[in-house]
């Protein structure tokens, strides 16, 4: 029983009317793919919550009332830093045709974890606050400020001021809300000053008045914020990266405050570990690390999907296209893939190996995109096509030798989806030693000894006669033929990789042999 499984029979012990599972994200420049863990761990919540028949609601909310607290790295700073310290959803978009800065963003986002199967309802922080569902937990808020200065004392142990209300408002002479500090309330209007110096990343104009807090002239600030929207939404569910989570954190604040100001019960959490890009923690803002559109772009989208499934949420998770991840996370696929038509043919038993079959199937069922197969397909492996790429072979005539048969129009349009990504991966990520093609040197341009031809010669013979890829096979031949004519590795193996990769050293003969074909390198053997 994978994760998620385990934690809905939880769920679902609580026995509540209605399940309501929302997360929530601030639309502050291109989302990077680590935010995506988050949409699908609360997607599979939701629709394992729906399949265990309990009635479910997934909702997620873009923050485009937050205040622009710094410039992306990718626009220009001159022309952007005038709008520093106003709501993301007054700023115009980068592009045009959409309505705000964050709309921008946050629709690029929507429609990346769209394609991966994710379709939580949209909810507008803006509009939540601009239609008034805000304002009764708004005067709450600002008539229990006592009461919440003592939970950030007791909690974070940081005191606010004795002049502190948790309230910023949107200034009525420079539009900044991230400048603003509310001094007073007296039960209808904030008293408030625009301070210059307030904050490091935008100035305030000096002004100072008071104004209603109510119907979008203003907003809570992040940590009492997040147990008003449960309490406006209904939130149930929400989990949370584990830096919300930690003792004294975000989540601890929310949840004293939904407790003792609110009087409704947090919702049910838990944290789960980062995602991070070749080992670096992301920041949407700062233009750090790998967006979520990039990563569509070198993964189809049910193996994108995967990579997140598949992980424990308390595992770290980290994404490095340069590292191998690529290569394995399709392997990794099709194994589970495999267990998926094990279980569709009645194939998985019982026992300890059963059970793992069993979670590889499961996951497989819940990284579904498309329609998923209903009776077993042939999987052309990805680092196959990779080589084959490389090497200018037929790719659809070595899959369909490969199998026996003509392939199906299904496996044809897996074959032409993974030859895109294998394009993708050679050109962008694949490595120098990767990169690395069979040599077309004149056969009269390369000098060996004896021992080499000797050896090249018997390799390229029992190479033809070879009738699967198989890496022990191969190394068993190679190494028989050692053996057999009394020859050494060190000795004979410089004139292969001379042959074959104009060079006196490479990777393991059998790994190169594999990559490249061994048609194709007993042809290049028998040439020379």
């Amino acid at each position: 029983m994978i994760w998620v499984d385990r934690e809905v029979k939880k769920i679902k012990q609580r026995e509540l009317p209605l399940e309501w599972v929302d997360d929530m994200k601030t639309p502050s420049g291109r989302i990077h793919v680590g935010s995506l863990r988050g949409v699908v761990i609360h997607d599979l919540l939701y629709k394992v919550l729906l399949e265990n028949g309990v009635k479910a609601k997934y909702t997620y909310v873009f923050d485009d009332q937050d205040p622009m607290d710094s410039i992306p790295s990718y626009l220009d700073f001159s022309k952007w830093e005038q709008y520093a310290g106003m709501q993301l959803y007054k700023i115009p978009s980068p592009e045009k045709g959409y309505a705000s800065f964050a709309q921008f963003y946050a629709q690029e986002f929507i429609t990346v974890f769209e394609t991966i199967n994710c379709h939580p309802d949209i909810i507008w922080g803006s509009q939540l606050y601009n239609s008034g569902k805000m304002n009764e937990v708004i005067k709450t808020i600002l008539d229990a400020t006592e009461t919440i200065r003592k939970i950030y004392l007791k909690i974070s142990k940081k005191p606010r001021p004795k002049n502190w209300h948790p309230f910023n408002v949107v200034c009525a002479n420079c539009s900044k809300i991230g400048t603003t500090f509310v001094y007073r309330w007296d039960g209808k209007q904030v008293y408030y000053k625009c301070e210059a110096k307030m904050v490091a990343w935008a100035k305030g104009c000096g002004f100072e008045g008071k104004i209603s807090p109510f119907n979008g002239n203003g907003k809570i600030p992040w940590k009492v914020e997040w147990p008003a929207k449960w309490k406006v939404i209904g939130v149930t569910v929400e989990w949370s990266g584990k830096d919300h989570m930690s003792s004294g954190g975000s989540f601890d604040i929310a949840s004293a405050v939904a407790r003792e100001v609110f009087d409704y019960e947090p919702p049910y959490a838990s944290s789960y570990e980062w995602f991070t890009v070749g080992g670096r923690k992301m920041a949407s803002s700062k233009g750090i690390g790998t967006s979520a559109k990039e990563v569509t772009q070198i993964l189809p989208p049910e193996v994108m999907r995967f990579f997140i499934v598949r992980t424990p949420v308390h595992t770290h998770l980290d994404f490095d296209p340069y590292g191998g991840t690529i290569l394995n996370l399709f392997d990794d696929f099709d194994r589970c893939l495999n267990a998926y038509f094990d279980k569709l043919e009645d194939k998985i038993t019982e026992g300890k190996e059963a059970e793992v079959l069993s979670d590889f199937a499961r996951i497989i069922e819940l990284s579904e995109v498309r329609p998923a197969a209903t009776k077993r397909m042939f999987l052309p492996r990805f680092r196959t096509v990779v080589n084959l790429i490389k090497t200018k072979t037929d790719i659809l005539k070595f899959f369909e030798q490969q199998k026996g048969r003509p392939l199906t129009s299904e496996e044809k349009e897996t074959l032409e989806e993974r030859v895109v990504f294998a394009q993708v991966y050679l050109t962008d990520y694949a490595s120098q030693e990767e990169k690395i093609q069979l040599s077309t040197t004149p056969v009269n341009q390369i000098r060996l000894t004896k021992p080499q031809q000797l050896f090249l010669t018997k390799l390229a013979d029992k190479l033809a006669k070879l009738k699967s890829e198989n890496r022990e096979k191969i190394q068993q031949v190679v190494f028989a033929i050692l053996k057999e004519h009394n020859l050494s590795a060190k000795d004979v193996f410089p004139g292969f990789y001379q042959v074959i990769l104009d060079r006196s050293f490479g990777p393991k003969a059998a790994d190169l042999i594999i990559e490249f074909g061994i048609k194709n390198v007993a042809k290049r053997l028998k040439e020379v």
